[in-house]
């Protein structure tokens, strides 16, 4: 038997190789990986790793000698170039593997800007970027952030903790539009400025000032001027799909499309993790996820699949993100028409947002309300009513809100994670 060849050494990748040998696969499993350093955690990228309070090491998803001990065989700095389907092999720099199953799990790469590429303008996606704006990072440099998401924001706060002037330049006219209500994005686009954070929402770049190579200053269309010792750019992410649509497979929202049980359109062949598009039960809508939670739970599924226990991807979506003293946690997806409730105090940094569309609990946004984003990741999706008005007392368990439906129980169906 040729086994299983995973493409992507991520959290996807990792996992759907470490559920294989969970649920008694026995064939070989092979784990390629594009980075030269063993496979690690990538929230901590943004956060500890760029703060200097963890070494590389000290993130590592897996021990050294956990791939060796399990009968995973890793291969750190390789590249598949193509796949293909009809002799089911992987083919590689210096040769092919042959596949039973096939993964992919090439996640996303960051996005640059046309006319930034300079000596002293960065993106952050993977260990070395990580490194290289480490060493950057001195105190009192000017660092500005071009785009307000994730990313751009976790900088920004350790950047500004490191003693960094740092700008936050946004197109849009408030934070993190496609990912959080509009109350949530004002609540930390105050809590950023409070912190000495410079952000321009509804404001593009329109000239950038070089010399010598390197980017020295950049004017906003807002007529601001920013001094500039070092540039993140931070846009989103392009999902990494050509492996799998070079070899025929389908794709939709800019990922490779996989049904309930992560199949491609290719026989054989699985996707899983950031690069995926994929139809959202719980949603009734088609989405592509970027996030631990889903990377993770996907290569779960995969795993199940392989080895015959079948079930297919229905899950509750939630994110985090750290970012000063604020614990930012998210469950489920905004949908159009809904209603919030705010439950808890926004001035004491301690409170939930309440996503409701009619009697549905549709999400919950916590700030630092690690209680009610526990409860919601079993609430949110499940049947029965939801009492809003309830809800909005931070004494009343969010449990005790939900109210069950007429008739049999019902369990809603979702995939389990664990934030690290």
């Amino acid at each position: 038997m040729s086994g299983t060849v995973i493409v992507g050494a991520g959290h996807a990748g990792v996992q759907a190789a470490v559920s294989l040998r969970q649920t008694g696969y026995g064939e070989p499993i092979r784990l390629i990986g594009g980075e030269d350093c063993p496979p690690y955690h990538r929230p901590p990228l943004s956060k500890a790793m760029l703060a200097g309070e963890k070494r590389p090491e000290q993130i590592a998803l897996r021990g050294p000698d956990f791939y060796e001990r399990n009968g995973i065989e890793l291969f750190p700095g390789a590249r598949a170039l193509a796949l293909d389907p009809a002799s089911k092999t992987v083919r590689l720099a210096d040769g092919s593997l042959a596949y039973d199953k096939a993964v992919i799990a090439t996640g996303a790469g960051a996005r640059m800007l046309a006319g930034f590429q300079r000596d002293n303008v960065f993106v952050l996606r993977n260990m070395q970027d990580a490194l290289s704006l480490q060493d950057a990072l001195i105190p009192g440099a000017n660092l500005v952030i071009v785009g307000g998401g994730f990313i751009g924001l976790e900088v920004a706060a350790t950047a500004r903790k490191l003693g960094l002037a740092v700008d936050v330049v946004e197109m849009q006219d408030r934070l993190l539009t496609r990912a959080i209500p509009a109350a949530l994005s004002d609540y930390i686009c105050r809590r950023h400025r409070a912190e000495g954070v410079r952000v321009h929402l509804g404001a593009q770049i329109e000239r950038v000032v070089a010399e010598e190579g390197r980017i020295a200053s950049v004017a906003l269309s807002n007529g601001a001027a920013l001094a500039a010792d070092l540039v993140l750019i931070g846009v989103g992410n392009a999902p990494e799909i050509g492996l799998a649509a070079e070899a025929g497979a389908s794709t939709a929202m800019g990922g490779i499309l996989v049904d309930g049980a992560m199949q491609t359109t290719l026989p054989d062949v699985y996707a899983i993790g950031d690069c995926t598009a994929f139809d959202l039960p719980v949603t009734g809508s088609r989405v592509r996820l970027e996030s631990v939670q889903n990377a993770v739970d996907q290569g779960r599924t995969v795993a199940r699949q392989i080895t015959g226990q079948g079930g297919s991807y229905d899950p509750v979506p939630w994110f985090w993100s750290d970012q000063f003293d604020m614990k930012l946690q998210m469950t489920g997806l905004s949908v159009s028409g809904s209603g919030f409730t705010v439950r808890g105090d926004v001035e004491s940094g301690s409170f939930s947002l309440v996503e409701t569309l009619g009697e549905r609990l549709v999400a919950v946004h916590s700030v630092n309300a690690v209680a009610d984003h526990m409860a919601s990741r079993r609430l949110v999706g499940a049947p029965g009513r939801f009492d809003r008005s309830a809800a909005a007392d931070p004494d009343t368990p969010l449990k005790a809100c939900l109210a069950a439906p007429a008739g049999p129980p019902r369990r809603a169906a979702r995939i389990a994670g664990a934030e690290p």
